[in-house]
């Protein structure tokens, strides 16, 4: 690992999170179109015509209220990756396509929230 992550680094751990998930089967994780990092901020972005559902159903049976709590696991633990995210990571966004916010959460209280 490079110290500190580049803009890359932290795209594909998060985007290998969401390929993880939507291996799964979690249906937000399907939707995902861009995994995107700027100034601090991960920027998560959802289109419900890549799960194939309608935006309704898909925000209707989502497990977060906060999508960032569930798109922001690889920062919130103190394990070597989530240490190694945070020393960039400060903001985790989740928007819709038409960039209507969905959720955010800091770094700080992702790893709050994980740690206990």
């Amino acid at each position: 690992m490079t110290i500190p992550p580049t803009n890359a680094d932290i795209i594909a751990a998060v985007s290998e999170f969401v390929r993880e998930r939507s291996d799964a089967g979690v249906l937000i994780a399907k939707a995902v179109s861009d995994v995107s990092f700027a100034d601090g901020r991960v920027r998560v972005t959802i289109d419900p015509a890549r799960a194939g559902a309608e935006y309704w159903a898909l925000m209707e049976t989502r497990a977060h209220e906060n999508l960032s709590e569930l798109f922001g696991r690889p920062v919130a633990f103190n394990d070597e990756q989530g240490t190694w995210l945070r020393t960039r990571v400060e903001h985790v966004d989740v928007v819709d396509v038409d960039g209507r916010e969905l959720g955010t959460i800091t770094a700080v209280e992702l790893n709050r929230k994980a740690a206990g």
